[in-house]
């Protein structure tokens, strides 16, 4: 644990009162005080107390964030959750560890083996309370303490400038709380809280800064209507989630025979290509009924047979030829060929 005697010296220093944004607030408050001291003085403090804080503590200021990064947030508390000692629900938090002797221990070890009448104070990363951390700048995280008993309670924290910032708590009854710290300058703080006859140990905290990023501005109508299942109305991007693709209905439906039905795919088989019923259906006034192929309309009209020529048959009669569109016969070649009888007289 810190050196008592380090820590009243430290209170001891405080002069020059003043106003400033706080470390456990974004404004100046009626809690608060904006504290000073000299910078010799402040320099001893701040070796003696990041000394005794554990040997967890880096010599150096982090710049960036590392595996001791806090479990911060940008998201503000509410009005009522700043500057207050708020309830910690032990139980809740049996599954993370505690820094306490150089090393993390589970709560059960923890609690056997922490001196139940010191106050402590440490600060929350993923999964464990720590003595360090770092966190960027403008972000928020969780401050744990514990009251041994009950008495005015006063928060301190040490700035990168030299500033000693105090808060007045007021009085709870002993156990475990939980206070928001606010990461408002970059640079390496310390925090302690102290009550009327004790204090507790040191955290350390090192903010750094978080690099500036161009935003560059955007249209909330055409970031909404990139999306397909997404429509602007009235001001407002309003979606309909689509149903995940499911890779066996979609195989399903391309089938033509095929139905997805209740999570299954129903088929009926096609019947097979009957050549007789294709080439039926192929005619516009047919249709194929119980393996018959049903025609409607006359049937065909036969082809005419072709007329013989009048010109051919008149010379195939003998002693007939044909002459001006007409078959001209003489007595020659007749029955009475050796007589000079016409045609009229042979009838």
């Amino acid at each position: 644990m810190i050196n008592r005697a380090v820590i009243w010296t430290l209170i001891a220093f405080i002069s020059f009162a003043g106003i400033a944004l706080g470390g456990y607030d974004l404004s100046g408050s009626e809690k608060a005080e904006s504290l000073s001291t000299s910078s010799s003085a402040l320099q001893g403090i701040e070796a003696n107390v990041g000394a005794l804080a554990g040997a967890e503590i880096p010599q150096m200021t982090a710049s960036a964030a590392g595996t001791e990064q806090a479990f911060s947030t940008t998201q503000t508390p509410t009005n009522t959750e700043l500057l207050t000692l708020l309830p910690f629900d032990v139980e809740a938090s049996q599954s993370t560890q505690v820094f306490f002797k150089g090393s993390y221990l589970g709560w059960n070890g923890f609690e056997v083996q922490y001196p139940r009448a010191s106050p402590g104070l440490w600060i929350e990363r993923s999964g464990s309370w720590s003595w360090y951390a770092t966190m960027p700048l403008g972000s928020w995280a969780r401050e744990l303490l514990y009251v041994p008993t009950a008495s005015p309670i006063s928060i301190f924290e040490i700035y990168p400038s030299g500033y000693v910032m105090k808060h007045d708590l007021g009085s709870v009854p002993p156990g475990y709380y939980y206070i928001w710290y606010y990461a408002d300058t970059p640079g390496r703080h310390l925090s302690l809280f102290a009550l009327s006859n004790s204090a507790s140990n040191a955290v350390t905290i090192d903010v750094y800064s978080i690099p500036h990023q161009k935003v560059t501005p955007t249209d909330p109508k055409k970031e909404c209507e990139k999306n397909s299942f997404c429509h602007w109305v009235n001001g407002q991007c309003l979606c309909t989630m689509p149903d995940p693709v499911d890779p066996e209905k979609e195989k399903c439906e391309q089938k033509s025979y095929c139905d997805w039905v209740n999570g299954q795919c129903l088929c009926t088989m096609p019947d097979p290509v009957d050549p007789e019923k294709e080439k039926c259906e192929q005619k516009s006034y047919c249709d194929w009924v119980n393996g018959q192929c049903l025609c409607r309309g006359l049937d065909p009209i036969p082809e005419p047979s072709p007329t013989p020529d009048e010109a051919t048959i008149c010379q195939q009669k003998p002693g007939c030829h044909w002459a001006n569109g007409q078959c001209l016969c003489t007595g020659l070649g007749g029955v009475n060929s050796g007589g000079l009888l016409g045609n009229d007289e042979e009838a």
